[in-house]
């Protein structure tokens, strides 16, 4: 499973979720990790996201969702989510994205990357989400630019796969 905090209002627009100027990072990750193969992110992943509807600020920009909204989401929608669709992994794209997976905080610069195990018994790998507003932590993290990010996905989905033997192609 791929999750994300909420769509943006460029995947709600063109009906394919991750699918943002930003969100493309996790796509090409994906694309490298699978390659040679045509292979789509939806081929392999169950892509959701932990608030289901886009939370627009007032000047209609994307906003992260508040603390209310991703509890109700998270209670309501994701949990049984989670209990159809029983992923082995999950890739958790955002801090608020982590903390519902898991189901308890963490700090994100510190779990970037890192394996964890979900109050669920689920594998959960958290990161950063590779938005602009991001940057400083990601530095904090040690990644040093997006292509460092996108290398590094790539190398871990493509871990993840062979682990969980999924073929991408």
């Amino acid at each position: 499973m791929i999750l994300g905090e909420a769509p943006g209002r460029v995947s709600l627009d063109n009906g394919r979720g991750f699918s943002n100027p930003r969100n493309l990072t996790i796509r090409r990750a994906f694309a490298r990790a699978v390659a040679p193969s045509e292979i789509e992110l939806e081929d392999i992943f169950y892509l959701t996201d932990t608030v289901k509807c886009w939370p627009a600020s007032a000047t209609g920009a994307n906003r992260s969702p508040i603390a209310s909204e991703v509890r109700i989401c998270t209670a309501e929608k994701l949990a049984p989510e989670l209990d159809l669709v029983r992923p082995r992994l999950i890739l958790a794209f955002g801090v608020r994205a982590a903390r519902a997976a898991l189901g308890y905080d963490v700090k994100l610069n510190l779990a970037h990357g890192k394996v964890h195990r979900s109050l669920r018994g689920i594998r959960v790998i958290p990161f950063m989400h590779p938005s602009t507003a991001n940057i400083v932590g990601m530095r904090r993290a040690g990644i040093v630019s997006l292509t460092d990010y996108e290398d590094r996905l790539a190398r871990l989905i493509r871990h993840e796969l062979e682990r969980l033997q999924v073929r991408g192609g």
